[in-house]
């Protein structure tokens, strides 16, 4: 489990690094091809979002995630700053 220490240390480029592997993820995710099924499954239609839109979404939440990681680390240093006063 990450506290909040591990997440104090946690150096920019180390975040950086985190968001290129996700992005790495999701180009991977759109360039590979699906196996053929010789099974009934491959018929089963689960949504019917588009495969392009189902990952425009999640890049989407991805960054939201971002930016409130963000915002709750400010917070975080605003409220230890506060305690010191």
């Amino acid at each position: 489990m990450v506290t909040w220490d591990d997440l104090d240390s946690e150096s920019e480029s180390d975040k950086d690094d985190g968001a290129k592997i996700v992005v790495g993820l999701v180009a991977t995710a759109t360039s590979e091809t699906e196996p053929e099924l010789d099974s009934e499954e491959e018929n089963d239609v689960y949504s019917k979002i588009l495969r392009e839109e189902l990952i425009e979404s999640f890049k989407e939440l991805l960054m939201h995630f971002e930016l409130r990681t963000n915002e709750l680390k400010d917070l975080k240093e605003k409220y230890v700053d506060l305690m010191k006063q």
